[in-house]
């Protein structure tokens, strides 16, 4: 009698797990078609040959080529194909956990380094192709606005463990983190100065806090960096 619902219950795992390589697979695939020819010059069938499917598979994850270009970006930032919430993924939940408020910036530090240095390429498409179309000009500033709202979200967990700087207000240091954290900064000082990855987040660690935090008190010493 359950013979048949275990039959079932495969089908439909191995059905779930094809789907969620097939739709990685085309995430890839724009990504790289993308940053190469740019949004214009990237036509969904281009896509659907690179990554092996068929073009109606395409638009069957998609629909449209606008909303692939906006998967493919969220997926940058989460490393996820489903594009989890970022707070609610285990690094900015380590940072939300962690009662130290210079580890919680070390921490974080590693993280938004890695997800920004993803991000720039696509973001940087993504800003191009908004200059000619408006949909994606404003669904590119909504994504913008949720980057802040959720560093918004880790300025209170850091706060929540001890005081900002001096006459600091959780949204001026949000503020101070969207903007020292984003692609363009991301582009100043990775592509025109040089940095390596290290370079850069160790960079981030060290701005966000001196531009954050009160001083260190003689006594204490900094902490060590995330492994």
């Amino acid at each position: 009698m359950t013979e048949p619902v275990k039959r079932r219950a495969y089908r439909s795992t191995v059905r779930a797990e094809r789907a969620r390589a097939n739709r990685e697979s085309i995430l890839r695939a724009a990504r790289e078609l993308f940053i190469a020819n740019g949004y214009p010059h990237t036509s969904v069938a281009a896509v659907a040959a690179e990554a092996g499917v068929s073009e109606d598979l395409v638009y069957l994850h998609f629909k449209t080529k606008r909303r692939l270009l906006v998967e493919v970006l969220n997926y940058s930032v989460t490393g996820d194909v489903e594009s989890p919430r970022v707070l609610e993924q285990e690094r900015p939940q380590a940072v939300r956990q962690e009662p130290d408020q210079r580890r919680q910036i070390a921490l974080f530090a590693a993280d938004i380094s890695g997800r920004t240095s993803r991000a720039r390429p696509i973001d940087d498409v993504m800003q191009s192709a908004a200059l000619v179309d408006p949909e994606i000009a404003e669904k590119h500033r909504a994504m913008h606005r949720t980057r802040l709202a959720n560093l918004t979200q880790l300025v209170e967990w850091i706060a929540a463990h001890g005081p900002l700087r001096d006459g600091l207000t959780v949204e001026d240091a949000a503020a101070t983190v969207w903007a020292l954290t984003g692609p363009p900064m991301h582009r100043l000082l990775v592509d025109e100065l040089g940095w390596d990855l290290d370079r850069f987040t160790a960079w981030v660690r060290e701005t966000l806090e001196s531009t954050l935090l009160p001083p260190l008190s003689p006594s204490r010493t900094d902490p060590d960096g995330p492994d």
